[in-house]
Formats: structure tokens, sequence, C-alpha cells
């Protein structure tokens, strides 16, 4: 009787990609307190400055932790700024495929929580805009850091641009059908 194989080891292929379990935690930790803090500090503190400080604090933690540590293990990414006397370039680098052994939760959870974060920071900085937070300076700072780590990582990842670009196609061809049979109903009723 063959015994199911652990996630991320095909049958035959060795011993499993390691599990990251601290690097999960941290990697979703980070996001979590930085949005929490942002909502309840004026309820823990009156003083603008402590709130500020411990929200950028925060969001700092996580930018640093999702860049520099929950990247590389969790995906196998890796993204970074050259600056010198004649410009700035960007770097993108993902490992090989020999070499990198990405586990498929692993993977989802990465990304679920970068884009999750990018679009609580977007929609903290609509309501910021329309006057309901007097901390929209933090909401652009969130945006900021988290929205350069989900660029920064989807320019390294071929299969994510590859995913973006199968999601645009299918749902331009679903549109464009949707439109087609749209003006056939119209024309084929005026006759």
């Amino acid at each position: 009787m063959a015994t199911p194989s652990p996630e991320g080891a095909l049958p035959g292929a060795g011993p499993p990609a390691p599990s990251h379990n601290i690097a999960l935690f941290f990697h979703g930790f980070f996001k979590v307190v930085a949005i929490v803090w942002y909502w309840i500090c004026t309820i823990v503190s009156d003083s603008f400055v402590v709130n500020f400080v411990v929200c950028i604090v925060l969001l700092a933690l996580d930018f640093w932790v999702t860049k520099n540590i929950t990247g590389r293990l969790l995906v196998g990414l890796r993204w970074w700024n050259e600056a010198n006397d004649t410009g700035s370039a960007w770097r993108f680098e993902t490992l090989p495929e020999g070499v990198r052994q990405v586990l498929p939760r692993e993977k989802r959870f990465f990304w679920t929580a970068c884009m999750a974060a990018t679009a609580h920071w977007i929609l903290a900085c609509i309501i910021a805009v329309f006057g309901l937070s007097s901390y929209i300076i933090v909401a652009i700072m969130g945006l900021l850091f988290s929205g350069s780590n989900l660029w920064g990582y989807f320019k390294c990842s071929r299969e994510a641009q590859a995913d973006l670009k199968g999601y645009i196609n299918s749902t331009s061809n679903t549109l464009m059908q949707g439109a087609i049979k749209q003006q056939l109903n119209s024309a084929v009723s005026r006759v």
C-alpha cells in the first residue's frame, strides 16, 4: 500500500520541500498588527505622534520581513534597488526551478497576504480622503510599503505575470463574447 506523499513532494523526487511555518506566521503577523493598529490607535492613545510612529514602525517591519525573508523562503523570489552616482536600477531575481522548492500553500498564503494588505491600504487611503480618518499619511505609507513589495515580487515572478495575462485574456474574451452576443441579439430582435 502506497503512503501519500507530503505536500510539495513528488513521488520518487527525493525529500519534500521544507515548511517555513515561522516565516508564514511573521508574514501575516506584521501585516495584521499594522492594519489593526491603524484602526484602533486612536482608542489606545490620543497622541498622533505616538500612533504615527508605532504604525510606521510596524509597516517598516512588515516591509522588511516580506522583502528580505518571506519572499525568499516562501516563493523563492528576491528584489532590490541599486543606487549609484549614475542613477538607480531595480533588480529582480528568481531562484532556478531545480533549486527552488515552493510549497503551494505557502505560495498561496504569500500572494494572498500581499494582495490583501495592498487592497486594505488602498481602501484606507480612500476612506481617509473622504475625511473619515485623519491618518491619511499613514495609509499612504502603508500603500507605498505593501504596494512596492507586491510590485517587486510581481516583477520577479514570471508565473504571476503569466497568471495575470491569462486572467486578462480570459476576462477580455468573456467580455468580448458577451458584447458580441448582445449585439447579435439586438440585431436579431430588430429583424
